[in-house]
């Protein structure tokens, strides 16, 4: 398997290409089957929405009223502003854009793709949704045999998180390397889109490629 990465573009070669749709397609399989709601969002959100997220990077403007997104998680929230929800799981995948001081290999990306998972729930919900979107982030890399750890970063990462655990996995070019955030956000995501009802936030990554890819490959 091969790829190239240029300016933070990066091109893999149709082996490669296999493998980033199938582990795609296996995280969202495991997320139906615990019965996560698919949502279609778009890669592009207004420039409001993405400041309301308090996201401390910048973005690419893609048109006059329009920016880049960087998760689907802010598609999302654009979706449900201003509305009253239910407890809900859901999970969305879209082109993400993002920044760097210096784009790295696999590493640091400016173009990738991403399935999100999110919940909007009760507060007594809580516990048992932050487990079970750690619990599905960990079958997936259970099937694909990567090494991972996970890393409670609430107090380390900045952010208006309540509660937020990393997952890394083992690579020989990086050492551990973040590939996933769960965090817990109370109610401040949905004061900050005046989203009511079961207003309480989670999110975590489902998975990202090409960053995943890396352990992968290297076993190949």
């Amino acid at each position: 398997m091969n790829y190239h990465v240029e300016n933070g573009i990066y091109k893999l070669d149709f082996e490669a290409s296999k493998l980033e749709r199938n582990i795609l397609l296996d995280c969202a399989q495991i997320l139906e089957n615990a019965g996560f709601q698919y949502l279609a969002v778009p890669s592009t959100i207004t420039p409001e929405t993405f400041y309301a997220q308090d996201i401390k990077t910048d973005t690419f403007q893609y048109g006059e009223n329009e920016v880049l997104a960087g998760s689907a998680e802010q598609g999302i929230l654009e979706y449900f502003a201003g509305s009253t929800v239910e407890s809900i799981n859901i999970y969305a995948q879209n082109t993400c854009y993002r920044t760097e001081d210096e784009y790295e290999g696999l590493k640091r990306v400016k173009e990738f793709t991403k399935i999100e998972q999110y919940v909007f729930c009760e507060e007594q919900e809580v516990e048992e949704r932050f487990e079970l979107l750690l619990e599905n982030a960990r079958k997936l890399l259970r099937k694909y045999n990567v090494t991972f750890r996970e890393r409670d970063v609430t107090v380390l990462d900045p952010g208006y998180h309540q509660k937020k655990i990393d997952i890394e996995v083992w690579t020989n070019q990086y050492g551990w390397l973040e590939t996933h955030s769960c965090s817990y956000f109370g109610t401040e995501q949905s004061k900050r889109y005046n989203i009511k009802g079961a207003n309480h936030t989670l999110s975590n990554t489902g998975i990202a490629t090409p960053r995943i890819l890396i352990p992968l490959l290297e076993k190949r």
